[in-house]
């Protein structure tokens, strides 16, 4: 699909089998020809209203729909993650801006890169925003068998670390979608000082009382995943420090 973005935007919206084999790769995939064409006429329209994005095949292909995922990962890909670090560099550069745009693609991007996670980003409910919403397919692998079919990811973008009541509401987000599991990825971390008000602390209460799980994601770990850190074996390590009580946690 990232080989589609580019032959689109060079033949101005239309891709010929004559001329691209990546034409043949992707209908012999699952693509029907239809809608190989809806897709190269959507990433030329998308380039044309965002020069800037349409740098990174990623950034277009966030913005379209995900039903060109037809298959599920094999279990040699089930450790297989690979980012392009100049992509995430870039919106990395965009955080910090107020509107929390940047953070929410990020942790879309992210969350896509891994084997078999299907990340769709701004979903409404009648009584919730879900800044990016998470659904597993394929085998039972290693901690994520745990995870579950779906889970939420919520995007702070804020200048101080989320607080007791950020971690308290995301748990009502999850509790109510019944999912066991949930990523929360804030710039500055999670907050740590206040003993009787305390993220960090409200984080291991959460999975002692219901069972949840919430991971934190802050500027240091986003950075170590751009310079090539292997994201599932960051979120491993994180989920093993909730449910284990291990330290250091993660706060600020």
């Amino acid at each position: 699909m990232l080989t589609l973005c580019e032959d689109a935007i060079q033949g101005k919206g239309t891709v010929s089998p004559q001329v691209t084999g990546v034409y043949f790769r992707l209908v012999w995939g699952g693509l029907t020809d239809g809608e190989l064409h809806r897709y190269a006429d959507e990433f030329y329209k998308l380039a044309q209203r965002m020069p800037e994005e349409a740098l990174f095949p990623e950034a277009l292909l966030l913005r379209l729909d995900d039903d060109w995922i037809t298959e599920f990962p094999s279990g040699g890909e089930a450790s297989f993650y690979r980012t392009n670090p100049t992509y995430v560099h870039h919106l990395i550069a965009k955080l910090g801006y107020g509107t929390g745009e940047a953070l929410e693609f990020l942790a879309q991007y992210l969350m896509s890169c891994m084997a078999g996670c299907r990340a769709r980003r701004r979903l409404r409910s009648w009584s919730t925003d879900y800044d990016v919403v998470c659904a597993m397919e394929g085998f039972d692998l290693d901690f994520r068998s745990e995870l579950g079919r779906h889970f939420v990811c919520e995007c702070k973008d804020w200048k101080t670390p989320a607080d007791f009541s950020v971690m308290a509401k995301f748990c009502r987000v999850l509790d109510s979608t019944k999912s066991r599991f949930g990523i929360l990825f804030s710039k500055e971390g999670i907050s740590g000082k206040d003993k009787k008000k305390d993220a960090a602390l409200e984080q291991l209460k959460i999975f002692q009382d219901r069972g949840i799980i919430i991971v934190v994601l802050n500027l240091d770990d986003l950075m170590r995943v751009a310079d090539g850190t292997n994201l599932i074996a960051l979120l491993r390590s994180q989920y093993e420090e909730v449910r284990l009580d291990l330290w250091p946690r993660a706060i600020s």
